[in-house]
């Protein structure tokens, strides 16, 4: 179970602990450094070559991402959506959506936690992962994967989020519920606000990061679930 982490220099800091995270957990991540872009979208570009250069080239037939700034907390979830991958030769992602655009009630497995069999990445065409634009609508990250998992009936699992820690700058999930900064998965807790840490370390991210390290459960300010189940 091998994971990849994109990153760019400016953000050595955060890799730090993101490294510490995965190795209390005992992932195998291999990290790539990349400089640092001034405009916002090819660093955004780069990420999403870098993911699909992995699965060209990569000699797993099963392949994991974890953003930087996304914390893998519970090992169990993470083998299971990993297994689950494998077994069904599909894929398994934290749930996602872009809440500006039309399609917002698309969800769909996003970049910030993806396991991804090859072999379903050669089923549905072998995209290129990086974000591009659809008839002027934004699709994101990784989110070809879903648009045409969905178009072909394709199976995949989606990862809910369960809560989440700031109001501000909160986003309706579709027509799930709501989430943001600071969002817990079942696998993964994402800060979900990079540019955010560029030369900081946010006080929630080194709280979330003490959590893990220390083996507490960490237990998001707000209800993902819109019945706040």
């Amino acid at each position: 179970m091998k994971f990849y982490t994109y990153y760019t220099e400016n953000l050595s800091h955060i890799r730090e602990d993101h490294e510490r995270c995965c190795d209390k957990l005992e992932l195998d991540v291999v990290y790539f450094r990349d400089k640092c872009y001034n405009d916002y979208e090819e660093v955004y570009s780069a990420h999403g070559n870098f993911m699909t250069s992995v699965l060209e080239d990569g000699p797993e037939d099963v392949v994991g991402f974890l953003d930087i700034d996304c914390l893998p907390h519970h090992r169990q979830n993470i083998q299971k959506a990993y297994s689950w991958a494998e077994q069904n030769g599909s894929f398994v992602g934290n749930a996602q959506n872009i809440s500006h655009t039309q399609i917002k009630n698309r969800i769909y497995a996003a970049a910030s936690f993806l396991i991804v069999s090859k072999h379903a990445w050669r089923q549905l065409g072998k995209p290129s992962l990086s974000w591009f634009l659809q008839n002027g609508e934004q699709i994101d990250t990784a989110q070809i994967l879903s648009l045409r998992a969905d178009e072909a009936g394709f199976p995949y699992q989606l990862m809910y989020p369960l809560g989440y820690d700031q109001l501000q700058d909160a986003y309706q999930l579709g027509p799930y519920g709501t989430y943001g900064i600071g969002t817990l998965y079942p696998a993964t807790w994402h800060y979900f606000r990079i540019s955010n840490c560029v030369g900081y370390t946010p006080d929630l991210w080194k709280e979330r990061t003490y959590n893990i390290l220390s083996g507490k459960r960490i237990i998001p300010t707000n209800s993902s679930c819109f019945y706040e189940l």
